[in-house]
Formats: structure tokens, sequence, C-alpha cells
């Protein structure tokens, strides 16, 4: 069945103008969720202050929102097929803006993670659509500048949005936060009302109860036990290992039950791409040493070094900013000359600003600036043209919206592991240097560890970009 759009006309007598709507549309709907997440995290401790609550009780704040939004990245693929990209898209983002007007009324901490448990869920279900729907109205050839442009919004709502959150705190409250959202969300709405394009919709499809159960158990088990651990003797505790066992064993259990079904909660068809797995193995390196940094950072610039956390937010943003400015021409040059050659030299100017990071910890918050700039020149060029050259190589366009989706999962999950294992790692070694050196030199030689770890990560990944075509493919002309 396919439903025919009401803007077919203004596409067909102008379809150049039709995807710059499109673009629009997409890019100040993920805007609106990026904005979001990073304007909010400075308010963590005036919900700490306003409702009485611990740190354990506000980090779910940001932990059920990680879980819903994991939840729904497993069915965006389903729901994608079952009732079209546009129709999912617009729903997903009429909750987020409803939510976030919930969100400006609320007055206990319970209704908080209520709204931010929806807003999870809207923004698990966006993102990948906006890659689909990305990828469903600009041509193959001109993909990379289109999702360059996409992401050049994301990093700049990221970079922008802490500073932005700050200030709104100081002359209003946290409710104001969720208000900030609405007239974005509200204009991306009403142009993707008048401009997103109908695909066809699969009305018989069946939708895979028994993995999405089996699945989702996995992934809540494993996100909720690792909430839990907070210092190493966490470890000890039979909630984690309980939670840890069930997460390992519902895993298995899908993986055995699904490998071999056609309505599989996740197409196994696409890991038979080795482009899309190469670009997954390049996403999740990518981001588990963005995670990391986001961890270490704070640490160096105001424990070990003992500077304003102003710094922090001139590191982080200094690296965003940088990413945003170079991701347009990326997507340009991936256009023109393919992934290869691209990818690769993004990847090592990532892995030499960790090197940088490394040995500039305690010389020069200029030169520590410096490697920021180039890990985020460096994660410019080569993440998200990784992914986009990943996309480009499913064969079915129907896999692209899951395939987003699978990226995203994939990493978030990824991450999550590797920032409780850094942290882990972080307390263990500094508890051995105490011996010799005093608390900051010890933080200070531990971080530099992780910091060498995550540029050996990188090289080690570096392999994978070389596996992609050198150039462009020709056209096919059928």
């Amino acid at each position: 069945m396919t439903e025919i759009s009401k803007s077919d006309s203004f596409t067909a007598s102008d379809p150049l103008m039709s995807q710059r709507w499109v673009m629009i549309s997409v890019m100040f709907g993920t805007g609106t969720v990026s904005i979001n997440n990073s304007s909010f995290n400075p308010a963590i401790p005036q919900l700490m202050q306003d409702f009485h609550v611990a740190e354990a009780a506000v980090s779910w704040v940001i932990v059920i929102f990680l879980l819903t939004m994991s939840l729904s990245l497993l069915v965006t693929g389903f729901l994608s097929q079952r009732w079209g990209k546009r129709r999912v898209y617009l729903s997903a983002l009429s909750i987020f803006m409803l939510s976030s007007i919930g969100g400006a009324f609320a007055s206990q901490f319970e209704s908080v993670l209520a709204i931010r448990a929806l807003q999870g869920f809207s923004s698990g279900l966006m993102i990948p659509l906006s890659l689909g729907i990305i990828f469903s109205v600009i041509p193959k050839e001109q993909r990379g500048a289109a999702t360059g442009l996409w992401g050049a919004m994301i990093m700049l709502t990221l970079a922008c949005g802490p500073m932005l959150g700050a200030l709104i705190l100081v002359w209003f409250n946290w409710q104001i936060l969720f208000l900030l959202n609405v007239p974005l969300a509200l204009f991306a709405l009403t142009i993707g009302w008048l401009y997103l394009p109908k695909q066809s919709v699969a009305t018989s499809l069946k939708f895979d109860w028994l993995g999405f159960v089996l699945l989702a158990v996995s992934i809540v088990s494993l996100l909720v036990s690792l909430s839990t651990i907070k210092q190493l003797q966490d470890l000890q505790q039979h909630s984690f290992w309980w939670l840890f066992g069930l997460s390992c064993l519902t895993g298995i259990g899908f993986f055995w039950s699904s490998r071999k079904r056609t309505d599989a909660i996740i197409a196994w068809q696409l890991f038979q791409s080795r482009e899309f797995n190469y670009s997954l193995m390049i996403s999740v390196v990518h981001t588990v040493g963005l995670f990391i940094s986001l961890l270490l950072i704070p640490l160096l610039i105001q424990n070990t070094l003992q500077l304003s956390p102003i710094w922090t937010g001139v590191l982080l943003m200094s690296s965003a900013l940088t990413t945003s400015l170079c991701s347009k021409h990326a997507g340009k040059y991936l256009d023109q000359h393919g992934a290869k050659q691209l990818i690769s030299f993004g990847m090592v100017l990532t892995a030499i600003s960790f090197i940088g990071l490394g040995l500039a910890a305690n010389i020069s918050i200029i030169l520590l600036m410096f490697c920021m700039v180039i890990h985020g020149l460096g994660f410019g060029l080569s993440y998200m043209p990784a992914t986009t050259a990943g996309l480009n190589h499913l064969q079915n366009p129907e896999l692209v919206t899951q395939g987003a989706a699978v990226n995203n999962l994939f990493r978030r999950l990824c991450s999550a592991v590797a920032v409780v294992i850094a942290a882990l790692y972080l307390q263990i070694r500094t508890q051995n240097f105490l011996s010799n050196h005093e608390l900051p030199i010890a933080q200070l030689y531990v971080i530099r560890e992780l910091f060498f770890f995550c540029a050996g990560m990188t090289i080690l990944a570096l392999p994978y970009a070389w596996k992609f075509p050198n150039q462009k493919q020709p056209k096919l002309h059928v």
C-alpha cells in the first residue's frame, strides 16, 4: 500500500526546494533533542536541592532517558515500515513537544522522571528516522553533504546547550529548560507536516514480540546494573551480578531465537554488508573515546589542575564547534572522493589529539584547547562520514532507518560499559599511585593512561577505514 504525500505536487515541481525543507525539518527536530539533553545537564544540582534527593536518585534523570531511548531504538525499524517514516517521525516529535510542555509544570520528582522517559522514547525514534528520511529524499551522491549538515546542527546544539542552560538557570528556574524545546519543536513539526514525503507501508508486517522482550530485558538489565556501580566495592553486590547475568542470559536467548527469523526486531541482513560493519566499528570507537573524554576532561581541569569549571566548558565547546564547522565540508568531500582517505585522516587526527591530551595534561590549558580542536576536527572528518558511507552501502532502502537505529544502540551501550570500566580503572590505578604520589599527581598519571588507551583504540580501528573504497563509486545508469 502506497500513500501519496500532500506535498507530492510541490516535490515534482521543485524537488530541490522540497529537499531543503525536509532537511530543515529533520535538522530542527533532532537539534531540539540535542539541545534538550545538553542544556538540561546543568540543572541536576538544582533538582537535587528542590526535590531533596541524593546523587543516586537524581542520576535516574539521565538513566531513565537512556533506558527508554534504547527501547524505542529497538522498534524504530518496525514502526517506520508499518506506519511510514513521516507519520512516526511527526508523532515522535509531537510527543517530545507535549512532554516538554508538561515538564514546565512538573512539581514532583516522579513527574520529572516520567517526562524524561517520554522524551527519551521519542528521541530514540526521531534520530534514526531523521537519517532514514534524509536518505529517502537525497540522491546517493549528495548524502554526504546532507548528513554532514545534519551532524553540524547536532554538534552546534551540543556545544551551545550547556552554556545556554547555565544562563537560563541564572535568571529562571529549571522548568524553563523544558520550554526551550517548544519553539524549535513546533517549527520543525509545522515544516515536517507540510513537506515530509510519505513512503509505502507494510500493513501486514508482524512484530517480533519475543525478540523485543528478550532484547529489552537484556538492555534494561545491563543499564540498570551499570547504574549501580559507583565504586569498586559495588562489584561485590549480589544485585549487580544478578542483573548482569540476566542481561547476558536474555541477550544470548535473543540471538538464538531470532538469528534465522526474517521478521526479527533487528534485521540480521544489516550485518551482511561489510561496509556497514566497518562503519559500525568506527562509530563505536569514536563514541567510546568521546564519552571517556567527557569523563576525564572535567576531572583533569577541575580536580587535577584546580581550574574553574568554565575551562571545562570552553574545552568541550571548542571541540564540538570545530566538529560542527567541518562536518558539512567533510560530507561534500565524501560525495566527491569517497570514504577511505577522509575517514583515515580523521581517525589519525583523533588519535593524535588523544596522545596530545595525555602529553599536555599538566603543561598548558591553551595546548589542551588546541588538542580538543584537533579532536573535534578528527571527529568531524571521520565519524559522520563513516556512518553515512556504511548506510549508503545497504542495498535495501528500508534497512537505512534500522541501520541508523542499530548504530545508535550499539554506540550508546558500548559507551555506557566503557565509561563504567574507565571509572573503575581510574579508581583502582589512582589508589596504586597514591603510595608514592599525592592525589592530583596520581590522578594525572591515570588520566594520561586513559587518554593513551583512547589513542590506541582509535589506531587499532584504523584498518576498518582502509577497507572502504578509495574513490566514489561511479553512477550506475539503469
